[in-house]
């Protein structure tokens, strides 16, 4: 089996935790195909600065799968966060810009997984594409890059869906009706729609089903899309799966990748599946968000954390943004009602603040679940709260993951 990765190879840098990789979109999937199977030819075709080969094939150097056909830009794109759940800064930044053609031209081998980019608009002739618009900002139908394919399966995320459809559409829609607009204006043979914390979307041969996620101790996000499309691409083209069963273990393959930074073999996969537990329903969630607030570095994280748990469709009380700072006869009995009305507590944690002590000990006298970040806890300070069966966390990404399952 011969399959070409074409797209993005990009510097990803991620600040906390500490992250820094050249991979991107295409080199990254590219990597994980050759990872789950040694006895597939994978070609990856992409284009960046000449000084950075010698370190794609320092990459790939273990993998002699994987092909690279890699051509010379003036630059390499690079993507910085700050935590693996904010949006990335891009640099250098091209995203209004008119994006040149990359032109791979006429592809012979079995399959094709065409990435969108950031700086190029990747054109490819292929008997079977499948093809995932890989851009945020301004995702392009695959219609859009004058490639052509006798075959085309689309995996896509929400928000790229959303933000196609509502450019030709006035009225919101869900996912399914969404799914079924590309379908048909791409001819596309299947459409999965990727959607994090409540899995992934599938439309084939008139037949539409939810694929659940599953939970995992840690969540690195970044790549995790990329390695959901690679193993897709794997067990479907590969193993001859139908597109349910093959998006299944595409989720337990990014499932993996994110609790690992790294693929397993298609058998490893299948041994790790056995320790798994889906996520079969996930409801919206009242959080009450416990944390101080009372110098500029806390009120960033609380305002940080309260964002992205709203992204994560829970609906948030935070004591700052609903009641602010006031007396004790002001606040304290309108934070102990918040904390009886919410369904779970999420608390950031320096061992210091005598008010998230107090309502995270609140919480769990009257058995509220409580997820907490502690990202630098002296050794002592967690004992009580260990104790008490609270779910702990060292790292943000992971628990807010955390916090939006409880309810599954």
């Amino acid at each position: 089996m011969n399959i070409d990765v074409v797209g993005g190879v990009y510097h990803e840098f991620c600040s906390w935790p500490e992250h820094e990789a050249l991979l991107g979109s295409a080199g990254r999937a590219a990597l994980c195909l050759s990872q789950l199977d040694c006895d597939i030819n994978v070609g990856l075709h992409s284009i960046l600065e000449l000084g950075d080969h010698t370190k794609v094939q320092e990459v790939f150097a273990f993998n002699r799968n994987c092909h690279l056909k890699i051509r010379e830009s003036g630059f390499t794109t690079r993507f910085d966060y700050f935590h693996p759940l904010s949006e990335p800064k891009i640099t250098p930044n091209k995203i209004d810009a008119k994006r040149p053609d990359f032109q791979v031209g006429s592809l012979n081998g079995d399959a094709v997984i065409l990435f969108g980019m950031v700086d190029y608009i990747p054109v490819i002739s292929a008997s079977v594409v499948i093809y995932d618009p890989q851009n945020t900002y301004s995702p392009i139908l695959f219609s859009e890059t004058n490639s052509s394919a006798e075959r085309l399966v689309y995996i896509i995320n929400r928000s790229e869906l959303h933000t196609l459809f509502k450019a030709e559409n006035e009225t919101d829609e869900q996912i399914p009706d969404m799914a079924k607009w590309l379908q048909d204006k791409e001819q596309a043979e299947v459409v999965i729609v990727k959607c994090g914390e409540r899995g992934a979307y599938i439309l084939a041969n008139e037949q539409d089903k939810w694929v659940s996620p599953y939970k995992t101790q840690s969540v690195f996000p970044i790549g995790s899309g990329d390695s959901f499309v690679a193993a897709f691409s794997y067990f479907w083209l590969v193993q001859g799966l139908n597109v349910f069963d093959a998006t299944k273990m595409a989720s337990v393959a990014a499932a993996y990748y994110v609790s690992h930074k790294t693929m397993n073999s298609a058998e490893g996969l299948e041994f790790f599946a056995q320790s798994l537990e889906p996520i079969l329903d996930v409801k919206r969630q009242r959080v009450y968000l416990a944390g101080p607030f009372f110098t500029l570095s806390e009120l960033w994280m609380v305002n940080e954390a309260k964002f992205h748990i709203e992204a994560f469709g829970m609906e948030v009380f935070s004591p700052y943004h609903e009641i602010g700072i006031g007396t004790a006869e002001e606040v304290v009995q309108k934070d102990i009602d918040a904390i009886h009305d919410c369904d779970a507590i999420y608390a950031i944690f320096n061992g210091t603040d005598p008010g998230t002590l107090f309502e995270v000990g609140y919480a769990r006298s009257i058995d509220k679940p409580v997820v907490i970040l502690a990202e630098n806890p002296k050794d002592e300070e967690l004992k009580m709260y260990e104790g008490s069966s609270c779910k702990i966390f060292q790292d943000f990404a992971s628990s807010v993951y955390s916090l939006s399952w409880l309810s599954s």
